[in-house]
Order: C-alpha cells, then structure tokens, then sequence
C-alpha cells in the first residue's frame, strides 16, 4: 500500500500544470493549489507543528502574560461572574471554576498558535524550510517534501535562528511597553495613555506584516539580515492595504475561526479545532501569506533583476543578425561546421550547468 491510504504517496502523479491554462488571478491560484496540493499541505502542516513545538510551548506560556495586557479584565474570577449572571449549565459534575479554567486554558491556546501562525515565535530553520516548500506551491512549482525543507532550512539557518530570536525580543518589548503605557499609575493623561497604546499597536501590526515578508524574501535573495529588514518595512508600507487585509485573514485563520470551534464546547467542534490546527490552519495560511508576498517580491525585484539580462539578450540577438546581413557566405560555412562538430560530439553525454546528464 503505497502512503497512508494512499494520502501520502508522493510517487503518485497529480494534476498537471499546462502553459496554455489561462492566467488565474490571486484568489483562483490559491484555491487551485489548495486543491491539487490538499494532502501534501496536511502533511507539511503536521510536520511544521511537529517541528515546531519548542516555539509553541513558549508561545502558550506567554499567552497568560499577553492576555492580562490586552484584556486585564479577563481572570478566572471575572469569567465565574459572567458565566453565573448568564445562567449558563453546566454539566454534572463539572463545577463553575472547572469550566472557567477550561475556557481560560482555550483562550491560552489560540493567542500561543496565533504568535506562532504570525511568526512572532517560531523556530526559525523550521520556518525557512517550510516556507521554501509553501512559496513554491504557491507560485505552481514543484518541491520535493523532505528533501528541499532539509536543504533550505539547512542553508537558511543562521539567518533564521538570528531573525526567530529578534522576533521574539521585538514581540517581548511590544508587550511590556503595551502594558506600561497602559499603567494609570504611570501614565496618568488618558488621552495620552491613548495615544500612546496606540502607536504601539500600530507598530506592532506592522512587525507582523514584515515578519510575513522577511522569510520569503530570506530564501529568495541572497541578502544581510540588516538588508532583509529594510526590504521588509519598504515593501510593508508600499503596499500597506493589501498587507492589513492579509494580516486581517491571518488573524481569522489562526485565531478567531479556531477559538470559536474551541469555545463553543461541543466533543465535534473541538475535534474540528485540533483537526484545524494540526493538519490545515499552518499550512494554509502559509500558502496564502506566500502566494500573496511573492507576487510583490516578484513584480518590483525579481522582474528588475531580469532586466538587464533580458536587455542583453535583445542586444546580443541584434548584433547577432547584423552580423548574418554583413557576411551571409562566411556565416553558412560557419553553419556547416557547427553541424559537423556536433555530428561528432553525438555519441557521448553532455552535462547540464546543473552538473546532471542531459
């Protein structure tokens, strides 16, 4: 039996992508991948969760500390009072500071999977291999699973490992100066406490929108991490709307569409929930954050870094026919010698650039 009931057989073929399909648009390539590559991102969801696990055990121990930043209001004791006044039942058994508890524990594990779903806190080479993987997809390319996570988390690693712990410091730093701003003790003017949370804020959502730039770009250019920063903020603030619609479905992905099946209590939703998180909520936002950071990437560098060589080309292919309309003898004796070595050279292997046989 070839996978696992056949879902993870990588020998098998997929359905192809032919040159003559029309061009799809954002939308249509990301379900259209989503498709044909269904299995494939369960399994790099599953192995990125895996991998991940260090950076997510740390993401759920800050999770308590992020809460009581953001909502101080929310302790065990304000939920036992909102559950009592709202008359909710509870099954037999199961106490009201039972339940309380399990809903806080809920709450824990989104913010933790929403960090790590951001990239806030992450395991870095982990992160470069899977988004080698993702990017790669998403731009309709192939990608051997294992092999190329290896390699480009691998190559990538240095870089990864430094740009994870500066996240996590940056994210750390966000937090505490969220919570001291937020202080009557120490920033009496409300108005002025205002002000200043949300500039934080505002700071904050743009950390989030280069850390979705930094590790495509990372695996794609051969660039300092000081220089990956600064391609970052540019490309955060050039395309600022766009970025907060995807930071926006990142926070549905992650956060809001999971919690919901969490909290809403029911044996199938929470299934639905771990289902979610370990098998799909990675690995789709991923592919949606690459498809949509690789379009930009492509169309204001990568297109530029073409360009002169496609005007080379067009210089070369010029001279080139000048050339024919000067001396049109010499260049069909030329011609007729270029057959004859190749006639020669036909009965060994001649190597690609890529160093395989061809």
């Amino acid at each position: 039996m070839a996978g696992l009931f056949g879902f993870f057989d990588y020998t098998k073929e997929g359905k192809g992508v032919y040159p003559d399909d029309p061009e799809k648009g954002p939308v249509g390539t990301f379900f259209a991948v989503l498709g044909r590559k269904f299995w494939k991102i369960c399994t790099i969801n599953l192995m990125y969760v895996v991998l991940s696990i260090p950076a997510l055990l740390l993401s759920f121990f800050l999770a308590s500390y992020v809460l009581s930043v953001i909502a101080p209001g929310m302790t065990m004791d304000t939920l036992i009072t909102i559950f009592k006044e709202s008359g909710i039942v509870l099954q037999e058994g199961v106490t009201m500071e039972e339940f309380a508890a399990s809903q806080l524990l809920i709450i824990y594990v989104a913010i933790g999977a929403l960090m790590t779903g951001l990239s806030l806190i992450i395991v870095g080479p982990v992160h470069a291999g899977i988004t080698y993987l993702l990017r790669n997809y998403s731009q309709e390319e192939h990608a051997f699973v294992w092999l190329d996570f290896k390699e480009h988390a691998k190559n990538n690693w240095k870089q990864s490992l430094a740009a994870c712990v500066i996240s996590i410091i940056v994210t750390l730093l966000l937090t505490v100066n969220y919570a001291f701003y937020s202080s009557r003790e120490i920033v009496s003017n409300p108005w002025l406490s205002t002000i200043l949370r949300t500039t934080i804020l505002i700071i904050f959502v743009i950390w989030c929108i280069i850390q979705m730039y930094l590790y495509p770009m990372m695996i794609t250019f051969d660039l300092k991490l000081k220089q990956l920063y600064k391609n970052c903020l540019l490309f955060s603030i050039m395309r600022l709307p766009l970025n907060i619609l995807i930071f926006l479905i990142s926070m549905i992905l992650m956060f809001v569409l999971p919690a919901i099946l969490l909290l809403i209590g029911y044996g199938i939703s929470m299934i639905m929930a771990v289902i979610w998180y370990l098998f799909l909520g990675f690995g789709i936002n991923l592919l949606m954050t690459n498809l949509f950071v690789y379009r930009g990437l492509d169309k204001y560098m990568i297109s530029r870094l073409n360009q002169p060589d496609e005007e080379e080309a067009e210089e070369t292919e010029a001279e080139s026919a000048e050339e024919k309309e000067i001396d049109p003898e010499q260049n069909e004796a030329d011609k007729n010698e270029d057959e004859d070595e190749d006639e020669e050279e036909a009965g060994g292997f001649v190597e690609s650039p890529s160093g395989a046989r061809s």
